[in-house]
């Protein structure tokens, strides 16, 4: 109790420093995205992209890693894909166009070349020598021989036989029935043998033990074992380059903030005179406001919200430029 105690005490000493840190202002915790989020639904812009940038170059350095597995990759790629769109967006809301611009352009990319780790099966020439193998841990029975072992007897009270003797007694001076003084003198006399209770103290004695087996656990270990050469195939790390290809809906909602000669697809601000298109754009908006408050879920009904309204616009874009 008193260790938990101390962890709380310092725990709130740490909180408190921070509050002092920041000048006293909310502390915001999760992932540099998360932060994003957080101080963009509270209108604090600057903040907000800010650690919206701090999670693209995050991620973007993560992508120059050896990855084991493209899962690993693509979700490092969508996570950097939504930071630097949320920096775009985040840039808008503080009227710097070109940066939104320069964010956006990156958010639209959807292909990356990573490296990849993996093991391949080859032969291998291993030398005659001695090598370490190892034992597990098992029952043996040996042979105890036999021996003497001092064993403790405890102190107490024991009947012990005393033979039978004479023993000399004093007889003190009387005086006969005929008035006659008799001299003390001793005399001896027989007592025969009995039994005495004595007090015997605690004392050790050598006692003979037969030989015997008995079972003992012997520890696992690594024995030296020669081997001759032989061949072996083992797994040999290697790397290479690829490509992977991943899908956003941050990809979409970036390409509608980029002229049609960067995406390909037309300015949301060019279709005030398509009814459709405008209220598809902003259903989308008003679904990423809506992904936003929630936190930016990886899964769940906003984010399924947010990816069917994209999809609907990006629809209509194609559909127009048919």
């Amino acid at each position: 109790m008193a260790t938990l105690i101390r962890k709380i005490f310092s725990a709130l000493i740490v909180v408190s420093f921070m509050f002092i840190a920041t000048g006293c202002d909310e502390v915001v915790i999760g992932t540099n995205l998360q932060k994003g989020d957080k101080y963009y639904a509270k209108g604090d812009y600057q903040k907000a992209y800010e650690f919206y940038m701090k999670a693209a170059q995050e991620y973007q350095s993560r992508l120059g890693k050896v990855y084991s597995n493209r899962e690993s990759a693509k979700e490092d790629a969508r996570k950097m894909i939504e930071a630097y769109c949320k920096s775009g967006l985040t840039a808008e809301k503080l009227a710097r166009d070109s940066e939104a611009r320069a964010m956006f352009e990156k958010a639209i990319k959807d292909s990356y070349a990573i490296k990849e780790s993996y093991y391949v099966k080859e032969e291998v020439q291993v030398p005659a020598g001695y090598v370490d193998r190892w034992v597990p841990g098992y029952n043996k029975e040996v042979f105890v021989d036999g021996h003497y072992e001092e064993v403790f007897v405890d102190g107490g009270y024991q009947d012990v036989y005393v033979d039978g003797y004479y023993k000399e007694i004093y007889v003190d001076p009387y005086y006969r029935q005929d008035g006659t003084y008799v001299n003390g003198y001793y005399k001896k006399v027989w007592v025969d043998g009995h039994y005495e209770k004595k007090q015997m103290p605690g004392h050790y004695e050598k006692v003979w033990k037969d030989g015997y087996y008995k079972t003992v656990y012997v520890d696992g270990h690594y024995e030296k074992v020669y081997e001759p050469a032989h061949i072996e195939y083992k797994d040999i790390y290697k790397e290479r380059d690829v490509n992977i290809t991943v899908d956003s809906p941050y990809i979409a909602q970036a390409k509608t903030k980029l002229p049609a000669s960067s995406t390909n697809a037309p300015r949301a601000a060019a279709d005030e005179n398509d009814p459709a298109l405008k209220a598809a754009y902003e259903k989308m908006t008003l679904a990423y406001q809506n992904y936003t408050k929630a936190g930016s879920p990886d899964k769940g009904p906003e984010l399924e919200a947010m990816k069917a309204a994209q999809a609907e616009y990006q629809k209509l874009l194609e559909a127009k430029k048919q």
